[in-house]
């Protein structure tokens, strides 16, 4: 066997010591031509981004939506996020444009990022994909999202017949309800913008959208209401569909819907208006290791046997983290597990809302149950954990939640209510803690609940 040489063994040993695999790497995507002033994406003008590795700094282009919603005090002015892959410890570099750099916190908090400030820069390490808020003192309106992915394996090949590529460094408008015939592939590379919303057209093969580009429709338009439905950015009334890497911003309806199996992974959805939710499918359907920034519900537990996973949640002032019913799903056997609700936008003067970590809303004639929650951070406090508004007849029965814990307080009481023939039992919070104290029976109102339906423990 050959040996090592001096500067071998000194290569790899440096490599070592400083955390870096041989084949630490950072990818960065070009910009597309951000065009007028009017054009539906901008580059921001309040942050740059620079990722550093090795001696070498890349510039990460930051990205920016300004709200269209009628009321911006519901919700932050703008976002600003940026997307880069890495493998090995990396240092990102912070620039505000606009003026100095107060103090900022990290978040998920259980990160334990601590960012060092100097005048108007910020930097912190990482050494793993993560989905960060930066959220800066004084600059509520502006939060900034860093998505460090992990390299992208398996990439198609452009040259594929049945591969639509939409290129990097391009703004492409492609309309609303873009048909995708089923067993296509859809590719955004990371630096294309595609103006448009995707039909999948039905069939028996699955369809799949992917890459780390961004799909939006930026528009003055909403299209609110069950009947528009397909004009959701990405929707399949019967095709399975997977949907990996990409960003959704500024939809005019849902980010993702399908009735079919929805397979998700890796992605980023923002959205402004009512009655823009993030992410729903049919029995069997799964999302993991993505981030949601919606003005609805986030995540519909409306199937059998769903799962969320890994998901980092910025609850804005409409809707719920997890919802189980609008008035008539019947969501069985869902899991939610290892989720962070990093920030809590909420702004309600109280009583029984839609806004609950764990929500049901004008109940269901169908049963629901056998639903866990569990093991949940909300690192800046929630509005409510739990609100049921049961009042369809439907049955809800079997619902946990787990090894939770909340930074902060609970703005108003939880609510269990049951009318109309309904009934609402087994009810279970185990492990909930607001602040390092268990959830009492006091923090929750009941309405028509017997109190043995309701069951608090904690273990500490």
């Amino acid at each position: 066997m050959d040996r090592f040489n001096n500067f071998e063994v000194l290569f790899y040993l440096i490599i070592w010591l400083l955390g870096w695999p041989a084949t630490a790497q950072v990818v960065v995507y070009p910009a597309p031509d951000f065009g007028s002033a009017d054009t539906f994406i901008q580059q921001s003008a309040v942050f740059r981004v620079q990722v550093k590795q090795a001696g070498k700094t890349q510039e990460s282009i930051v990205y920016s939506s300004r709200t269209n919603f009628e009321n911006p005090s519901q919700q932050s002015d703008f976002n600003h996020w940026t997307t880069f892959e890495s493998t090995g410890k990396v240092e990102v570099l912070i620039t505000r444009l606009d003026g100095d750099m107060p103090s900022a916190s990290i978040y998920p908090a259980r990160h334990k990022i601590a960012p060092t400030v100097q005048k108007n820069q910020l930097r912190f390490t990482l050494d793993k994909p993560a989905k960060l808020l930066v959220d800066i003192a004084g600059m509520e309106e502006h939060p900034l999202f860093i998505f460090a992915d992990g390299l992208e394996k398996d990439k198609p090949s452009r040259s594929d017949k049945n591969v639509i590529w939409f290129e990097a460094g391009k703004l492409h408008n492609v309309g609303l309800q873009f048909k995708i015939p089923a067993g296509k592939t859809v590719y955004i590379e990371g630096g294309a913008v595609v103006w448009g919303t995707f039909w999948c057209e039905d069939g028996s093969q699955k369809t799949t959208i992917r890459g780390k580009g961004i799909l939006t429709t930026r528009s003055d338009e909403r299209k609110p209401g069950p009947t528009n439905i397909p004009f959701s950015t990405i929707y399949s009334a019967k095709t399975d569909i997977a949907v990996l890497g990409i960003t959704i911003t500024d939809p005019v309806h849902f980010c993702i819907i399908g009735r079919g199996l929805v397979e998700t992974r890796n992605v980023k959805l923002f959205a402004w208006y009512h009655q823009t939710d993030g992410w729903g499918g049919g029995d069997n359907s799964w999302v993991d290791d993505s981030f949601m920034k919606v003005f609805d519900d986030n995540v519909k537990l409306y199937g059998t046997n769903q799962k969320a996973t890994n998901l980092v949640i910025y609850q804005q002032h409409n809707g719920a983290p997890f919802q189980l019913s609008w008035g008539g799903q019947s969501g069985q056997h869902c899991l939610a597990d290892n989720i962070d609700i990093v920030k809590c936008w909420v702004k309600k003067n109280g009583g029984p809302g839609n806004s609950g970590i764990l929500n049901l809303r004008k109940g269901s004639d169908r049963p629901i149950g056998h639903i866990t929650i569990r093991n949940l951070r909300a690192d800046q406090g929630i509005y409510q954990l739990i609100g049921f508004g049961n009042d369809k007849g439907s049955a809800v029965k079997n619902i946990t939640m787990e090894n939770i814990s909340v930074h902060g307080k609970q703005s108003q009481p939880s609510y269990l209510t049951n009318s109309g023939g309904s009934s609402t039992e087994d009810i279970h919070l185990k492990n909930v803690t607001l602040n390092g104290a268990c959830f009492s029976p006091a923090d929750v109102t009941l309405d028509g609940v017997a109190a043995q339906n309701l069951t608090i423990h904690c273990s500490q």
